[in-house]
């Protein structure tokens, strides 16, 4: 029997709001997304870290604690001294700043989003030396550290080789029709 793999987001529990559509409709042109379902997958990542944060203030438990915070200040969502409090205060840009995808772009090695979109899924993002083809990879500080981009060199086309190689045969010819 194949298992189900079970969704790894939430969608919107009301209906139609116009309002919500265009938030939606500004992060997607604003980090370069390709759906609504990546939009989603951020509010679900975001809302499961305050969950965690609102259960544990309940509880007062010093190691989960410890624990959630340090993995949000991995991600480089909060600093070292914050808080719980401050996990609760995040909101959906904060998820969307830490994605492959934008970190790419916001270091320069893209013009837009869209490009830099297109440089991870065509494999040429590297993390400590290991391809990374997925733009909604969420990187930690230290794997921000390690990211470079190899992108490929062009390729001459065969006119180009064939006009070369005609220069090579004729040198006389195209010394004449540069004077014209």
């Amino acid at each position: 029997m194949v298992k189900k793999l079970k969704q790894q987001y939430e969608t919107p529990t009301e209906g139609w709001s116009q309002e919500r559509i265009e938030r939606e409709d500004k992060l997607i042109e604003d980090y370069g997304l390709k759906n609504k379902k990546e939009v989603y997958k951020a509010e679900s990542e975001l809302r499961n870290l305050r969950r965690e944060a609102r259960r544990l203030i309940a509880e007062e438990d010093e190691d989960q604690r410890k624990d959630l915070i340090e993995r949000v200040h991995g991600l480089g969502l909060i600093t070292k001294k914050s808080g719980l409090e401050d996990i609760l205060t995040l909101n959906t840009t904060d998820i969307l700043n830490r994605r492959l995808q934008t970190a790419v772009n916001r270091r320069g090695y893209s013009d837009t989003v869209r490009e830099a979109r297109q440089l991870v899924t065509h494999g040429h993002v590297y993390i400590n030396g290991q391809k990374v083809n997925i733009p909604g990879y969420l990187l930690t500080q230290e794997e921000e550290k390690q990211l470079e981009v190899r992108k490929p060199e062009p390729e001459e086309t065969e006119e180009v080789e064939e006009v070369e190689e005609e220069a090579e045969e004729n040198p006389e010819e195209t010394e004449e029709e540069q004077e014209e």
